[in-house]
């Protein structure tokens, strides 16, 4: 019907631009409105008609809502012209049979191995010791999973890592994706259905299950997510926080414990109602009426209409009867099966149902009074208090999770998510003494001390160091970063120690003119690049916590030696970033100073307006390398010593020249009208330099990398006590650890003046 409308849609608006006929067979929904338009007239202009069934020849059919049926025979031509033939009263007589039984009866099982139940992915550490798949993270993305792509990936993919990311995953590595994602305690399952193309994995999979041996092959997460930092049992391991994508390898030896668990065939799969139901009902149809199936539209029919399809094959022979009878006694285990599992009943009772009805065709409405009763005993049990929690799942807290919150509080750190009603502990020692039962701070367990559940000698150490690391990172995050967010201009991830090499790319010169009529366009030539490398550095030490402070209960001091940590990581981040401009470190693109003369950025005159507006200008004529065009850059950040800051200042906010005739000041506010773009920088000693930065979106000046992404400071237990002994040498001492490397990628967004 759809295209006969378009074709006399276009009849009417292009007469002369009638579409062809199509040859495509009509589909089942345009069998359907043709008979229903016919019928329609042929009864009268205002008739309504209602499509009852649809067969190869005959439809039968109902006007105007009578509750009469009748049926007619029809054809079809292929211009799409219906000739119908006399009509006949009949009724109706369907013996109605559960779709999935049908379907478990005559549909075939997935002997080609593409549909298989996987467990993607373990919560926990994996065995790399790297990351810790964080259960809430991953269940909170867990429609991420959900047609997420599976690849195979060749062996120099996996053996460079920064080639699979640079040009990406083949699509010739696509093996398949994943399905009806789920989540249990233990981790991340769903169905992988392996695409036709790599019917080498479905093969090995199949030889696997059919020799009974172990999977040869698992699967390896490649998550896109933002990071954080967690301590499980006093070791740091990166963990995702917000999960942004998903996509998985097929690997041979897993780190995350992804692996397959089952083939799944065509007739196991209850969950699926999709491939239950319709997608096995049509393989019904196919076997026993393939006439009948070839006029379906697949992706339109409805169960509904497979059904009564299925139900009007003949079944007037024996064969064909008892055939029936056996999809009615699959139907009715079936409906058992399903409606008894989401149901809730206990499982006692589930067993109880299924051997009651097992054996027998049962309606639903039966299965549904009975559950319906079974539950209202349930109920009257629990009330009396006969039963108890049948049903029922509970989460509660451990009681390590409330100790570390008590920890937590005693230090000042914010609460967990559901912990911030968790009484913190009072003191220091309170803290020791519940966490050892060594109450008078020996620093041993004495033989036969009750130790808290789950805990031992080391589990003091572990918790506070907890504490004192997210301490750590929050007063880190509050503290000032030296101005560093004004000049760096990139930031990357390290995998390991050795050299990093970052390329800058030259320019383009201008685009020549072109007549395409005379002229072929013009190669514009291959661009040149600078490389300049350098490797990460390491920064770290250890603090220590006393027996002497617990015992005296000194809060106070460990408050103090954790507070003034972090303000010590961002200085001397900070330290190493701003000495690459204040010492005039190497330019390794060219291997000079990175400011010279040569490079048009460095001056020898004490800051005013003249030399202001002198640097200024040189910072907008440094050109582009290798079109040699200027790129007119603008400064927006004045960094002085203290000693400058009276005198930067008049010069940011006098509108004339001062000490001279007033002619105006040109630089007047450039550094923001509340002088927010002058930045004292206190390693700066020589009190009359300065320096001057243009926007590190504009042009490439300092790049910082991070080894693992990891960009605050991480801490550890730097000691393991032995089993029976809670300090070594009357101390616990933690491991502080930050790794990191700055280097000036460009000399041209900076100007220095060495007075």
């Amino acid at each position: 019907m759809k295209r006969t409308m378009k074709r006399l849609q276009a009849a009417v608006t292009e007469p002369d631009q009638l579409p062809p006929e199509s040859s495509d067979p009509l589909s089942f929904a345009e069998i359907r409105d043709l008979l229903c338009a016919a019928l329609c007239a042929r009864a009268r202009a205002d008739a309504c008609c209602c499509i009852v069934d649809v067969y190869p020849a005959s439809v039968v059919y109902q006007i105007d809502g009578d509750e009469a049926l009748y049926q007619c025979s029809y054809s079809i031509d292929a211009a799409e012209a219906v000739t119908l033939g006399e009509p006949a009263a009949v009724e109706r007589e369907v013996a109605y049979v559960p779709i999935q039984a049908a379907c478990e009866l005559l549909a075939a099982s997935d002997s080609q191995g593409q549909k298989w139940q996987v467990k993607v992915i373990e919560f926990g550490p994996d065995r790399n010791g790297a990351i810790y798949w964080d259960q809430a993270a991953l269940v909170a993305a867990l429609d991420k999973f959900e047609g997420a792509k599976v690849f195979a990936l060749n062996d120099s993919q996996h053996q460079d890592p920064k080639t699979a990311r640079r040009f990406g995953k083949s699509p010739r590595e696509l093996v398949g994706a994943l399905t009806g994602p789920t989540s249990d305690a233990t981790g991340i399952y769903a169905n992988l259905i392996i695409m036709p193309s790599a019917a080498w994995l479905s093969t090995d999979l199949l030889a696997c299950a059919s020799n009974n041996i172990p999977y040869v092959y698992g699967l390896s997460v490649d998550v896109n997510a933002a990071t954080k930092q967690v301590v499980v049992a006093g070791k740091q391991y990166t963990a995702p926080e917000t999960v942004r994508g998903v996509q998985v390898d097929v690997v041979y030896e897993p780190a995350a414990g992804g692996r397959f668990l089952q083939q799944l065939k065509a007739a196991v799969d209850p969950n699926n109602k999709e491939m239950n139901m319709k997608n096995r009902l049509l393989a019904a149809l196919r076997v026993r009426r393939p006439d009948m199936a070839a006029t379906v539209n697949e992706a339109t029919v409805t169960e509904e209409q497979l059904l009564d399809l299925l139900a009007a094959v003949p079944t007037a022979d024996a064969a064909g009867a008892d055939t029936l009878r056996q999809m009615q006694l699959l139907a009715s285990r079936a409906l058992v099966r399903e409606t008894l599992t989401g149901s809730g009943l206990p499982e006692p009772v589930q067993a109880k149902l299924r051997t009651q009805y097992d054996g027998q065709i049962v309606e639903e409405a039966t299965l549904q009074a009975a559950v319906k009763a079974e539950k209202e005993m349930v109920d009257q049990l629990n009330a009396s208090g006969a039963v108890r929690g049948i049903g029922e799942a509970r989460v509660v807290r451990e009681s390590s999770d409330k100790l570390q919150a008590a920890m937590d509080g005693l230090l000042q750190v914010a609460a967990l998510p559901g912990m911030s009603d968790v009484r913190p502990f009072t003191s220091l020692r309170a803290a020791y003494t519940e966490l050892t039962g060594d109450t008078e701070v020996r620093g041993y367990a004495e033989p036969g001390q009750r130790l808290q559940a789950a805990f031992d000698s080391s589990t003091f150490s572990y918790v506070l160091g907890n504490a004192l690391y997210r301490r750590m990172i929050n007063d880190y995050r509050e503290t000032t970063d030296f101005g560093l967010s004004r000049i760096i201009s990139n930031v990357r991830n390290a995998k390991d120690f050795r050299p990093l090499q970052a390329i800058r790319i030259q320019y383009f010169g201008d685009l020549p003119d072109v007549t395409p009529e005379t002229d072929d366009y013009t190669d514009l030539g291959t661009v040149t690049d600078e490389k300049v490398e350098y490797s990460l550095n390491q920064k770290g030490g250890i603090i220590t916590i006393t027996r002497k402070m617990i015992i005296n209960d000194d809060i106070t001091a460990v408050n103090r030696i954790i507070s003034r940590l972090p303000r010590a990581a961002r200085r001397t981040k900070a330290k190493r970033a701003w000495g690459k401009f204040i010492n005039n470190d190497t330019y390794k693109g060219d291997s000079t100073a990175i400011f010279t003369a040569g490079h048009n950025n460095l001056g020898a005159a004490a800051y005013s307006i003249t030399t202001s507006v002198a640097a200024r200008s040189a910072i907008a004529k440094q050109t582009e390398p290798g079109s040699g065009e200027r790129l007119y850059l603008r400064p927006v950040t004045l960094a002085i010593p203290t000693d400058l800051w009276d005198t930067c200042v008049q010069v940011n906010q006098t509108r004339g020249v001062p000490g001279s005739q007033n002619l105006g000041n040109s630089m007047f506010q450039y550094f923001g009208i509340n002088n927010e773009n002058i930045i004292e920088v206190p390693f700066m000693t020589d009190v009359n330099d300065w320096l001057m930065f243009a926007d590190p979106k504009d042009v490439e000046m300092l790049e910082v990398a991070y080894l693992n992404g990891q960009q605050e400071p991480e801490m550890f237990v730097a000691d393991n006590p032995q089993i029976g002994q809670f300090f070594v040498a009357d101390k616990l001492q933690y491991k502080i650890r930050d790794e990191y490397e700055f280097e000036v990628m460009d000399y041209r967004g900076a100007y220095k003046a060495v007075v």
